[in-house]
């Protein structure tokens, strides 16, 4: 069977691994702030904060802004429960707008959704490919002033909701000759196993924009002692002494992960241009296709997405779950990404209904993501889009 998705793993992850068992020092130590350094480079920003996901990443950041109860953050519906969870974890309320053009949200309905109680609005990079984060500041500015509530200093000095990515699919992503990491206030990245860029089994790490007025190292403490159930570093001059800070979470690094990401990211230009041939003879094969069609554009006029994942939408007349189940019987396997959350037994409980998003249930229904990693040779693509093929045709 061809394998769905699958990490690029050589010798030199494993060397990197080795050499941290050798230092016993396994975890939330110098191997971490090394791979968060290269993190923040490579994202254009100058600091970066590890955590063992980019769920941790992305609910540090909202506490980070001082979100909880009585706030309300927008984002998607069209996304894995971790991007809307993180808002509920922190007391706040979801604010679900529907999809507008392709994976992202309706950005003119982003705007009418937003009330003083707007405190964040959480974009999703879908596949790989950057949202139209012009758009979602213009909407963002557009409930400056006045209209905005700030409830914390670091609210106060962005003077608008803040836009806090979900980029857990799109780390080196490029549009307009910025990179991943220059659009959005905060941006969160996702290292799972996965991933383009992994750092074992999980793995995330936040990097954000330097605010007017906000002490930046102010901000990296606080984010890190979020992540590290609110303890201090200990007082070498006070022997074990030590002090808890905040109340905090526990979601650290550990160095043996970032030593497995560190060697990924010394390998980034050959996992990126592996990615880009298979995603180049994917588009030829598929190119004009009636059966299938390829849903994200990975390699764009004015930028570059991270191709993490190839969903192609099927014809409306087809039973998507029928060319699943054909396509799985003849070793092609499959995904579908994603099922609405509103369609989530925790989520209809609060009172969501898929009826209020009819072009993310239309988007589900005719969906299917097919195998897409850097080990795929062109016989296996080959084989991918001849089975997908039959499958549409033969239902």
């Amino acid at each position: 069977m061809i394998r769905f998705s699958t990490p690029d793993i050589t010798r030199a992850e494993a060397e990197r691994i080795e050499k941290v068992i050798d230092s016993r020092w396994l975890t939330n130590g110098p191997t971490v702030r090394a791979f968060e350094k290269q993190i923040a480079s490579m994202s254009g920003c100058d600091r970066a904060v590890a955590y063992d996901s980019c769920t941790g990443a992305m609910e540090m950041a909202l506490r980070a802004l001082g979100i909880g109860p009585g706030d309300e953050v927008i984002t998607t519906p069209y996304t894995y429960s971790a991007t809307a969870e993180v808002i509920r974890n922190v007391g706040a309320r979801i604010v679900f707008v529907d999809l507008g053009n392709g994976f992202e949200m309706d950005y003119e309905k982003v705007a009418e959704a937003m009330t003083e109680r707007t405190k964040a609005i959480m974009p999703v990079d879908i596949g790989g490919k950057l949202c139209d984060y012009q758009s979602i500041m213009a909407a963002a500015i557009s409930f400056s002033g006045s209209k905005f509530k700030p409830s914390s200093p670091l609210q106060e000095a962005i003077g608008r909701p803040a836009i806090v990515a979900d980029a857990a699919h799109s780390f080196k992503a490029t549009m307009f000759g910025k990179v991943c990491g220059q659009f959005a206030d905060f941006t969160c990245f996702s290292f799972h196993v996965l991933k383009n860029i992994t750092t074992g089994g999980e793995g995330g790490a936040v990097v954000w924009r330097d605010f007017q007025g906000i002490d930046n190292d102010a901000l990296e403490t606080t984010l890190r002692l979020l992540g590290d159930h609110g303890q201090t570093s200990r007082d070498k001059s006070k022997g074990w002494e030590y002090d808890i800070a905040l109340f905090g979470y526990n979601s650290i690094m550990t160095d043996m992960d970032a030593a497995m990401g560190l060697a990924q990211l010394d390998r980034f230009n050959e996992l990126l241009m592996k990615r880009a041939a298979v995603t180049a003879k994917y588009d030829d094969l598929l190119k004009g296709c009636e059966y299938a069609r390829p849903i994200i554009q990975h390699f764009q006029k004015d930028g570059l997405s991270a191709m993490h994942l190839y969903p192609v939408r099927l014809p409306v007349s087809i039973d998507r779950d029928e060319v699943y189940r054909r396509l799985m019987e003849a070793g092609v396997p499959c995904n579908v990404h994603y099922k609405p959350l509103p369609m989530m037994t925790a989520y209809k409980a609060i009172g969501f209904d898929i009826k209020d998003f009819s072009k993310s249930y239309d988007m589900f229904l005719h969906l299917l993501t097919i195998p897409y990693h850097t080990e795929l040779t062109e016989e296996d693509q080959e084989y991918v889009v001849d089975q997908l093929r039959k499958a549409v045709t033969q239902v």
